[in-house]
Parts: C-alpha cells; sequence; structure tokens
C-alpha cells in the first residue's frame, strides 16, 4: 500500500517489493475473502460487478421461467430476492413459500453468532457478548427472563439501530422472552428452533 500526502499518484515510482526475488506489482484492486476493495478502501467495484452478474442471471432466469416449474426457478437463483417474484408467480394460491425470506436467514445466522457469543463463549466472539441488563427492582411478568437478556447498546442513529449489535440484541431479547429454547447447548437444535420460530412469528405478522 502506498501512503501518501500527494493528490496525484500517477507519476509517483511504486515501490520495489520482491517476495521471493519476485517483484510485486502495484496493483489497483485486491481480493480478500471475495470481497474486492478498490484503491480508496471501498468495495464500490465489486458491488458494481455483483449487481451486474446478478442481472445477468436474472435475466437469464426470466427468459427460461416458462419451462420451469416452482422448484426449478428456486435452484437456479435461490439467493436473489427478484427471482423470489418469479417463484411466487409459479407457486399455487396459499402455497407455503418455497424458500426462506433473505432477511430471515440473515437474522437466524445472527442469532447463531449471539448463542455462539453469550451460551457458547466462543472464543473469537467474545467482544460481540453484550452485558446482563440490571437485576430487576420488583417482580414482573418478564422478570424471570431478564437474567437471560442482554443490555442492549443504546443508538442515536437509524444507521447504528439496524447494526448487528443493536438489532440482534433486541431479537435475542425477544427470543429468550418468548421461547426457553435460548440456553440450549447444542447449536444445531437452537437453530433448527430458531428456524421454526422466525418462521411462524412471520406467519402471525409479529417477527
Amino acid at each position: 500500500m502506498i501512503i501518501s500526502r500527494r493528490q496525484d499518484l500517477a507519476d509517483l515510482p511504486p515501490p520495489d517489493v520482491q517476495l521471493e526475488g519476485r517483484k510485486l506489482p502495484l496493483q489497483e484492486s485486491i481480493n480478500i475473502l471475495g470481497v474486492e476493495y478498490d484503491e480508496s478502501l471501498s468495495f464500490t467495484t465489486h458491488a458494481r460487478k455483483v449487481a451486474k452478474n446478478a442481472a445477468w442471471r436474472l435475466n437469464c432466469v426470466r427468459r427460461i421461467s416458462h419451462l420451469l416449474d416452482t422448484k426449478g426457478v428456486e435452484v437456479l437463483y435461490k439467493a436473489q430476492a427478484r427471482a423470489e417474484q418469479l417463484v411466487r408467480l409459479k407457486a399455487a394460491p396459499h402455497q407455503p413459500a418455497p424458500f426462506q425470506p433473505l432477511q430471515e436467514c440473515r437474522d437466524v445466522a445472527g442469532l447463531c453468532v449471539m448463542h455462539k457469543a453469550h451460551i457458547q463463549n466462543t472464543r473469537h466472539l467474545v467482544t460481540l457478548q453484550l452485558p446482563s441488563p440490571p437485576p430487576a427492582t420488583h417482580s414482573t411478568r418478564a422478570a424471570p427472563f431478564r437474567q437471560q437478556q442482554v443490555d442492549v447498546p443504546y443508538s442515536r442513529t437509524k444507521h447504528h439501530l439496524r447494526s448487528f449489535l443493536p438489532r440482534y440484541g433486541r431479537l435475542w431479547n425477544k427470543l429468550v422472552s418468548n421461547t426457553d429454547f435460548g440456553h440450549s447447548d447444542s447449536l444445531q437444535a437452537f437453530k433448527r428452533e430458531v428456524n421454526r420460530w422466525v418462521a411462524s412469528a412471520r406467519d402471525y405478522n409479529n417477527y
């Protein structure tokens, strides 16, 4: 990485960095774990490529959608929200959704991370652990669940409110207040029950 106060780096010679006798060329972008970062340390280029590829694949699915049933469209493009609309067009009236909505998949994954951080005490997730709320001063209906809940960080902006700890801290508190499987030692059993919980909550419009 070149760090300079100069605004025009076009004429700045690249540093002579060698690895095992081979000179490392200066690159305008780098791929880290599947995400491409450009020279301004943003992934705008990566997002544009993903959007372009998604639009191209969706167009291919749309062209042959009349030849496929619901399962066929789902397999071809399960991860794309716009493809979900094509699948629902193929479904019969009052038929259950052929696959879980993407937001529910994210919420299940987020609650599993909270479970690993607070119940399994996974070492590399220790920074995601939230403190317990102060003890209840008087007996209430929610008092028995208070020791299982977490103290959700206060949010001053909507952007912070949607970040991981505020969002899934609130969702975790709701889960342990309405279910009894939050302290399950098995992550597989917890994930199975969470999938059922978010699906039932969606059906009753309270999720």
